[in-house]
């Protein structure tokens, strides 16, 4: 079950142009869309408008905790970037067996978070984009090689810009 496509794009692309920037639209669009994505997985939910309040709740309190504990956001938003990146791929390869969803997703999880606590602006300029060109291929159906490669071709674009703005708002200073 997924949104329509549109919602899937904007959010894609915000993460892509301005995930560093916006840590607190990273960490809820990443709360919402594995709130929404893995709701049928975690609680067995098959009903849209179920999956949907699943994922506005945790895009919600994953704002909160961007706001209100960046700290803990750091964790929760690289958790979740690096489980949905790890989701996405495996997926990609036509693996969906319930032990190698729940290992990619914990194992990615933690990758995403140990890089966003030790070197946050640049592993958030590449979760960011990594998410976001994942989101985007994900709101369409093409073949898993096809929807990697663009993926990819996405978040290189992502890195590309985000990390253009990072530099120049450090010569500013």
């Amino acid at each position: 079950m997924k949104l329509t496509p549109l919602i899937y794009v904007v959010i894609g692309i915000l993460l892509l142009v301005g995930g560093r920037k916006f840590f607190w639209f990273f960490v809820g669009a990443i709360g919402f869309i594995t709130g929404f994505t893995l709701a049928d997985h975690l609680l067995g939910v098959e009903s849209f408008i179920m999956s949907l309040s699943v994922g506005i709740i945790a895009g919600v309190i994953g704002v909160a905790i961007a706001v209100f504990l960046q700290g803990f956001a750091i964790f929760v938003g690289g958790f979740l970037a690096g489980s949905y990146i790890a989701y996405m791929i495996v997926t990609s390869f036509g693996l969906v067996s319930q032990e190698i969803f729940w290992i990619a997703y914990v194992s990615g999880g933690i990758v995403g978070a140990l890089l966003l606590f030790l070197l946050f602006d640049w592993a958030l300029i590449i979760l960011s984009s990594a998410a976001g060109g994942s989101i985007i291929t994900d709101s369409f159906t093409l073949e898993p090689m096809m929807e990697t490669a663009i993926a990819i071709v996405l978040a290189l674009l992502g890195i590309l810009i985000q990390s253009k703005i990072l530099m120049k708002e450090k010569k500013s200073f």
